[in-house]
Order: structure tokens, then C-alpha cells, then sequence
């Protein structure tokens, strides 16, 4: 394996962890928390931030470099990342605990699809 690719993989083990600390904080409140949603939105505009920073833009020049498979998958990542900042937002917004189970359970799936994007760059 070069070095990009290695450098590559640590990123995007990285971005991992980050999406599985604000997985497991999600997932640790089930009560309607409006507060709490909106420390959730920081985190994940510092963890988007840290995907574009840190892997789109240091792979943008290389892109000849990256598989074709890796370069789809960052693709989807940040799809779903500005998908779980909306879903984040409507969460935040929510005061019933119907319409906070279903937001928190639409993160919480989003987050485990971001799992397994960046699980998949592990297994090509």
C-alpha cells in the first residue's frame, strides 16, 4: 500500500471515530432535547468541516491516485453528512415525542449508513 492510500485510510478511520462518538451521543438520548440537538448540529459541522478539510480537499489533486470506488464513496459521505446536518436541524426543531422518535431515528440510521461508507473504503 502506498502512502496516500495509508494516509488516505487513517482519514478516513478518523472521520469513523468522529461519526461514532456523535453516534453513540445520539443514541444515548431518547427524550426530546433541543439543546442537546443543537450541540449535536456543532459536532457535526466541526466532523463535515474535518471531511472536506481533511479528505476532499487533500485528495483533490490526486484524484488519479484514489480508486474509483473510494472517490464514490467520498461522494456519498458528503451527501449524507449535509443529509444528517437537515436531519440534525429538524431534530432540534422538534417538541413532540413522536416527531422527536422519528428525527432521532432517521440520524441515528444516517449515522450508521456513514459507518458503513467509511467501513467500505476498508474492505476494496
Amino acid at each position: 500500500m502506498d502512502k496516500l492510500s495509508q494516509n488516505y485510510l487513517d482519514l478516513v478511520d478518523d472521520l469513523q471515530k468522529q461519526l461514532a462518538g456523535l453516534m453513540e451521543a445520539i443514541a444515548s438520548q431518547s427524550e426530546p432535547a433541543p439543546a442537546i440537538a443543537k450541540d449535536w448540529g456543532i459536532i457535526h459541522n466541526q466532523i463535515q468541516k474535518n471531511f472536506q478539510a481533511k479528505i476532499v480537499n487533500t485528495t483533490l489533486g490526486l484524484t488519479s491516485e484514489l480508486t474509483p470506488q473510494n472517490l464514490s464513496l467520498q461522494v456519498e459521505i458528503d451527501k449524507q453528512l449535509k443529509m444528517l446536518g437537515m436531519d440534525l436541524t429538524l431534530l432540534q426543531t422538534s417538541r413532540s415525542q413522536e416527531t422527536w422518535q422519528k428525527r432521532h431515528h432517521q440520524a441515528s440510521d444516517r449515522l450508521a449508513l456513514l459507518k458503513r461508507y467509511c467501513q467500505m473504503h476498508f474492505e476494496a
